[in-house]
């Protein structure tokens, strides 16, 4: 589907805390980070309509088997690496696509005519988990992950045009961002890959 390292991939969310301690191995835990995350329409300069955020905690690795159970989604499939790299902040939309695409057209925008942002991003990683199954009509057709060193990383690439402005131009061709969430989540150092 693309030119870029594919790897399996799963996220859990959750409204309240996980022990770290009851965890199988493998998996990254991340607790949300409340850092004003917004975007506006370039054209206009009015803020785009994005859902809230309520869930708490973030559960990342490579195979959705080990997820424990979770009150939120579970999302598992092909993470597609457009830019290698990690960092201790993640900032990801789950997004939901426009009205009148089909999931496939969908898939196809966003990882062929979209994902190029990501790779001129300063951001220090960007991938995109497209799910296996579809979530139903409360479901969420992917999550683009971001990541970032810190704070004032995270502050220094969204205020960079190419995202402020071109790449958010291109999203709402595709996205809707109105039932789309963007959060950010600072993984537990504990954590090594």
């Amino acid at each position: 589907m693309s030119g870029w390292p594919v790897r399996p991939a799963a996220m859990a969310f959750a409204t309240g805390s996980i022990d770290r301690a009851a965890l199988p191995p493998g998996l990254r835990l991340g607790r949300r980070v409340d850092f004003m995350l917004a975007k506006t329409d370039p054209a206009t300069g009015t803020p785009l309509p994005l859902l809230p955020c309520p869930y708490a905690t973030l559960l990342f690795g490579e195979d959705g088997q080990d997820m424990p159970p979770v009150d939120g989604p579970v999302l598992a499939g092909e993470q597609h690496v457009v830019k290698p790299g990690d960092g201790d902040l993640l900032v990801l939309m789950l997004v939901r696509r426009r009205a009148g695409l089909s999931r496939e057209e969908f898939r196809e925008r966003w990882l062929h005519g979209h994902a190029p942002f990501g790779q001129r991003t300063s951001a220090s990683g960007y991938r995109q988990l497209h799910p296996r199954d579809t979530l139903g009509s409360n479901g969420f057709d992917g999550v683009g992950l971001v990541f970032f060193r810190d704070l004032d990383h995270v502050a220094s690439a969204r205020s960079a045009p190419e995202i402020a402005r071109d790449a958010t131009l291109d999203e709402m061709e595709f996205i809707d961002h109105g039932r789309s969430m963007l959060a950010m989540f600072r993984f537990d150092r504990s954590w090594r890959p």
